[in-house]
């Protein structure tokens, strides 16, 4: 049964304020009044900062490096690392919402998502090491092995990363100043990404130890355990994020609360999982999906993924009809329905999710071809570091200018001319020569620089359509928003690290024989600039294109914010 949301419905204007009868309740700590939350202090801006330093140190880790650890030195073929990082996906389906629902349930003394950062603190370290760590295994029990520890650590990584990002969403009630902490964050989120690029290759080779080696004719300095190179480059990295998490814990608060109750009972939420054929049919969809992405839309498994589709869709059915007879003392409404209805019918989250999911999956295409790039095409992997960091310095000085330009251009604008800038140049790497390391050089800085801003927007429009559901329909669901939100980020840094891999073995990559490099076909020095320029541009323009469906201009931006601050000082006032 489809239990309908209630709106605010204004005898003015939509979405215009009256409270909606019968949800006068205040859940726990409602926010202050909205002078009092306006501006943050700066220790605050970096206290919540550094905790995507901590992410950070993971995902560009598993950007850049992820693929090639698990082909040349974990030992996996590049076919099995691209279908790993898809149907590792499988599983995210139901972890992502399921913390998002969760986080947003959580009630303690610390708030409903600042806990976690002390809960999965260790966890979250103890899984990445686990990841980076070879174990003595033939080829089956290694493949084994990837599955479970990287299945583990992005499990750890969504219940720490899901309330991390809401948190920005209950800092403050301002948009502009969610913007300036947003722009905080991935400033920190920079710097912990110039530190693995910079650093990770540097550690390996400490770690490991390092020889000189003749290979093709060349002297070539060469590690000798880049298994253990890798492990405790992973272990330092793991320790200075379970520091860094508790630091932004110790220094940030949580202000916005929502101002009706959402409450319902475990029964209620589990009867709407398992009747909603809706529910079903997008999670059947996502999987049959998955599915054929892991496989390359290969007509021998097209047929069977369809027929697994039909069978699980009868499947469903039956589950519902079992469910309805067996949940049939249920009469009270599901919030997690309310919430999942909010999130669907919620049109600018659906566009961003859209434009995440292709964004990340073009930016994650070329990331992991870089090192590839840099040792087989230009025949030097030393110049990849600089690459990087040189690209994260400009992108911190694009994000340095974010607000003035979201003030002259709003976000949708400005997102959108900015992915397709990054996307023409990228573009261009397709006609470059192994010797044009300079235009190289150049071309990154520049794209770099343009692109600055594009994280900083997209998680301050996040918490903007967060915004929009509690203005349209009386109610917050942010843990479900930024749960679906990192779900779309995780799909997309699947599909283009699963990309990469299939890419690889398409074009023939010839992997290290005995730790030995071997040299590379024509062919497949021509698919590693196709990596680095066409496919990533196709993502980002699509993704570019995407926003033309967001709806929330400045306008609309200030008004939703003038009219929920209304709201919740009305909440305030004595009934």
């Amino acid at each position: 049964m489809t239990v309908p949301v209630t709106a605010y419905e204004p005898a003015e204007s939509p979405g215009v304020a009256t409270k909606p009868p019968g949800q006068g309740a205040i859940e726990g700590p409602v926010t202050s009044p909205p002078e009092r939350d306006q501006r943050l202090s700066v220790g605050e801006k970096l206290g919540y900062g550094v905790g995507d330093t901590a992410s950070n140190l993971y995902w560009k880790t598993f950007e850049f490096f992820l693929v090639y650890f698990y082909t040349d030195v974990f030992g996996l073929t590049a076919k099995s690392a691209g279908t790993l990082m898809l149907v590792t996906r499988i599983w995210d389906a139901i972890n992502d919402p399921l913390v998002g629902y969760l986080a947003d349930r959580t009630r303690t003394a610390w708030g409903r998502f600042r806990p976690y950062l002390v809960w999965m603190a260790v966890p979250f370290a103890i899984t990445g090491m686990m990841t980076f760590y070879t174990p003595n295994l033939g080829p089956t029990g290694k493949l084994i092995y990837a599955y479970v520890t990287y299945t583990l650590v992005m499990m750890a990584y969504t219940a720490i990363n899901i309330p991390y990002g809401a948190l920005m969403g209950v800092i403050s009630s301002d948009s502009i100043e969610r913007t300036s902490v947003s722009t905080y964050r991935f400033v920190a989120a920079f710097c912990g990404g110039i530190v693995v690029q910079y650093c990770t290759l540097g550690m390996v080779r400490y770690f490991g130890g390092s020889e000189t080696a003749v290979i093709d004719g060349v002297a070539k300095e060469v590690v000798v355990n880049e298994q253990m190179g890798f492990f405790w480059t992973m272990a330092v990295f793991s320790v200075a994020a379970v520091i860094l998490f508790l630091i932004t814990f110790a220094t940030t608060k949580e202000r916005v609360q929502p101002a009706v109750a959402m409450k319902s009972t475990f029964r209620a939420d589990l009867r709407f999982v398992l009747t909603s054929l809706r529910v079903h049919q997008v999670m059947l969809g996502g999987l049959a999906l998955l599915a054929c992405l892991a496989t390359a839309f290969s007509t021998d498994t097209l047929l069977p993924i369809l027929g697994g589709y039909v069978f699980l869709s009868l499947v469903s059915l039956a589950v519902r009809q079992v469910a309805l007879h067996r949940f049939d003392d249920v009469t009270e409404a599901s919030t997690l329905e309310m919430d999942f209805n909010d999130l669907i019918s919620n049109r600018p989250w659906m566009v961003l999710f859209g434009f995440g999911l292709l964004q990340l999956s073009g930016l994650f295409v070329r990331g992991g071809a870089i090192l590839y790039y840099f040792k087989y095409y230009c025949g030097d992997a030393s110049l990849a570091p600089m690459f990087w960091v040189l690209g994260s310095f400009a992108a911190i000085a694009g994000m340095l200018l974010t607000k003035p330009l979201t003030r002259i251009f709003g976000k949708k604008n400005l997102m959108i001319g900015m992915n397709a800038g990054v996307a023409v140049l990228t573009a261009c790497f397709l006609f470059l020569e192994p010797d044009q390391i300079k235009t190289m050089f150049a071309l990154q800085i520049a794209a770099s620089f343009i692109g600055g801003p594009v994280p900083v927007l997209l998680w301050a429009m996040y918490a903007d359509t967060a915004d929009y559901s509690e203005w349209r329909g009386g109610r917050r669901a942010t843990g479900l928003v930024f749960a679906a939100a990192t779900f779309s980020q995780k799909m997309g840094c699947a599909v283009g690290a699963a990309m990469t891999g299939f890419a690889l073995d398409y074009y023939g990559y010839l992997q290290p024989l005995l730790g030995v490099e071997q040299l590379q076909t024509p062919t497949t020095l021509a698919g590693l600039r196709m990596m680095m320029s066409v496919i990533p541009a196709v993502f980002l323009l699509s993704a570019a294109a995407c926003l033309l469906l967001y709806n929330i201009n400045q306008t609309l931006s200030v008004q939703i914010e003038r009219e929920l601050q209304a709201r919740r000082t009305e909440d305030l006032q004595p009934t």
